[in-house]
């Protein structure tokens, strides 16, 4: 936190990037979000018009990273997180742990995006344009890549463990484990990403496509 620094044990997790912004700052990131959600229905227009694809795109682009209420999902994600490491050898929860990286590198460069924009004292809110100057001015095209990778990995491994046979009635006992720990609401929205992803058998095209156009936008705008 920003405020009233105390001494952490050596157990405890870092602090979100968001846990230290003003609510100037937070607004201004969930500007950035819904700018890049609309960019985002708009570079993959073609999916969420093909019914094979709908589905997962909706998830993909609309749930996972829209605007909603992310900081719940994300606390109750950490609770969960928090419970797994302490119990499963660290090799075991690999792609969890780069979800979680993920996540908060997201949430990092979100703020770092709104914090250049609060820089330049514009008073309108922000646009596409706005985004990408701040994107230019940051400068940081290895933390950029490093958030596709991490994306693409965890995407693609998430998408073949949703077919694997019965999984979805191995995992269903979980939402009663869940409810017990008060998170029952990030078990609803893993359960909907299991049935988006599960709802696609072959689901390449759809990360091939993102990879390359989230790539070249990069690269269109960190030469």
């Amino acid at each position: 936190m920003a405020f009233g620094r105390k001494k952490k044990d050596k157990t405890e997790e870092p602090a979100s990037a968001l846990d230290g912004a003003t609510s100037d700052e937070l607004f201004i990131v969930d500007q950035v979000r819904k700018v890049q959600v609309d960019r985002l229905r708009q570079t993959y227009d073609d999916y969420f018009k093909n019914p094979e694809y709908t589905k997962i795109s909706k998830y993909f682009f609309e749930q996972i990273y829209g605007a909603g209420d992310k900081a719940s999902r994300d606390a109750a994600f950490n609770k969960i997180y928090e419970k797994l490491s302490a119990a499963v050898n660290p090799k075991r929860i690999t792609r969890v742990t780069q979800l979680k990286q993920l996540n908060e590198l997201t949430d990092e460069l979100d703020l770092r995006v709104a914090r250049e924009f609060i820089k330049s004292h514009k008073r309108h809110a922000l646009t596409l344009e706005d985004f990408e100057a701040c994107y230019r001015a940051l400068n940081n095209k290895e933390e950029r890549e490093l958030q596709l990778q991490l994306l693409m990995e965890t995407t693609r491994f998430f998408h073949r463990l949703a077919h694997v046979p019965l999984l979805g009635f191995v995992i269903k006992p979980t939402q009663f484990a869940a409810r017990a720990l008060g998170v029952e609401y990030i078990m609803e929205f893993f359960m909907e990403g299991y049935r988006s992803f599960k709802s696609v058998k072959n689901a390449e095209p759809f990360m091939q496509a993102i990879e390359d156009r989230e790539r070249a936008y990069l690269n269109r705008l960190l030469p």
